[in-house]
C-alpha cells in the first residue's frame, strides 16, 4: 500500500521519531501505522484516535458566520511523548500523527509531520 510505504520511508528518515499513523477522522479508522523499537502500539493508537478531537475547532458561538475550519495542526507534549498532528492537504479528512520521545525538538517534529502529510496526498 502506498500509505504504508510513505510512512515507512518517512519514519526511517527521522531518527528521533518513533511512530507514525494516519487517521481517517470521518470513519474513525486508523488507516496505517508504523512503529519503531519498543513503542507500545496502544500509545500510537491513542494518539491517532485523539486526532479527531485535537484537530477540530471548538464551537464557541451560535453565530454561523463565526465558525472556523478545523485546525490543520496540533501537538501535545508530555514528559514521555511529543505527538504532532497535521491534516493531509489534499484529503482534509485524514490526519497524520507523529510520535517522538518527550525531549524531541517540537518545532522540527511539527515541520516534519507537515512534510509527511503533504507526501500522503490524494492517494492516501
Amino acid at each position: 500500500m502506498a500509505l504504508e510505504q510513505t510512512m515507512s520511508k518517512a519514519l526511517a528518515a527521522r531518527p528521533d521519531a518513533v511512530a507514525l499513523a494516519c487517521m481517517d477522522t470521518r470513519s474513525g479508522l486508523v488507516l496505517g501505522m508504523q512503529v519503531r523499537g519498543e513503542v507500545p502500539r496502544e500509545d500510537v493508537e491513542v494518539a491517532a484516535y485523539s486526532a479527531v478531537e485535537l484537530c477540530s475547532t471548538p464551537v464557541t458561538s451560535t453565530d454561523l458566520d463565526d465558525l472556523e475550519l478545523p485546525s490543520d495542526e496540533a501537538f501535545v507534549v508530555s514528559s514521555r511523548w511529543v505527538h504532532a498532528f497535521a491534516r493531509v492537504p489534499a484529503r482534509r479528512d485524514l490526519v497524520v500523527v507523529g510520535l517522538a520521545a518527550g525531549d524531541a525538538n517540537v518545532a522540527l517534529l511539527r515541520a516534519w509531520i507537515r512534510e509527511v502529510a503533504e507526501q500522503v496526498g490524494p492517494a492516501g
